[in-house]
């Protein structure tokens, strides 16, 4: 099975123009040539299964549509967005429009979507398959509510059922010995050299992760140079024991 997990940033794109006229001004623009873009490089890859964050869930900047239902459709196959705020943020325009994404060419069996107690940045969406789930997060940038989010996310991992695979945005500001706790469930990381994955020009930081449990292994992965957006995709192959 292969699982690509990517922030795509709204498919805004990245680069010095992306500050112009003010810093950050770029996540305001149309992105649906970019977004194309970056869905052909990702289905040219041969996913099985995509997590997609900063996805946009229909916003004025992808013609109204939902990013991940696009994906979903050249793939032939399925979608699961979540807004990733709480339920107050998740009211305002743009915002609201603003989630995490999977997409899949296996058909899920259920869709959950854990409220992490704290941060802006709180929910984490849970598709659950015939032979595993998947939990697809973006941590808070702050480091009080992201260690909060890392012990809600440790909870969830001793309580799993089934093989689980935790991918997402951790924004370990500070280093991937944040997610410990996490370590200490027997989640792994696909990523053993730790290479960096932000940003994307010039990788210094380790943000992006996909952690499997002890029933998946590895039996690929890379980290390809593409600049559609501030981060770098993971491309990981996995195995489950059955």
């Amino acid at each position: 099975m292969r699982l690509i997990l990517y922030n795509v940033r709204y498919g805004t794109g990245t680069g010095l123009s992306y500050h112009v006229p003010a810093p950050f001004s770029g996540n305001f623009r149309r992105s649906t040539g970019r977004f194309k873009r970056i869905t052909d490089y990702l289905m040219n890859l041969s996913p099985d299964i995509i997590g997609l964050v900063e996805v946009d869930g229909g916003s004025y900047r992808h013609e109204g549509n939902c990013q991940a239902e696009t994906a979903a459709s050249s793939m032939g196959g399925h979608h699961r967005f979540a807004v990733k705020y709480g339920e107050r943020i998740s009211r305002l325009p743009v915002l609201r429009s603003q989630g995490n994404a999977i997409i899949s060419r296996l058909a899920p069996i259920k869709t959950d979507c854990h409220d992490l107690g704290r941060g802006m940045k709180r929910n984490a969406l849970e598709v659950v398959y015939g032979d595993f789930s998947l939990v697809l997060v973006h941590l808070s940038l702050g480091s009080r509510s992201r260690r909060h989010q890392i012990r809600a996310l440790r909870d969830l991992c001793s309580a799993r059922e089934r093989p689980l695979i935790l991918a997402g945005d951790y924004n370990t500001l500070s280093g991937p010995e944040e997610l410990a706790p996490l370590r200490e469930t027997g989640m792994a990381s696909v990523n053993e050299l730790g290479l960096p994955t932000y940003p994307c020009r010039r990788p210094r930081k380790e943000l992006d992760f996909v952690l499997i449990s002890e029933e998946i292994s590895t039996k690929g992965f890379f980290i390809p140079d593409v600049r559609f957006s501030d981060h770098l995709p993971l491309i990981c192959d996995l195995e489950i024991s059955h």
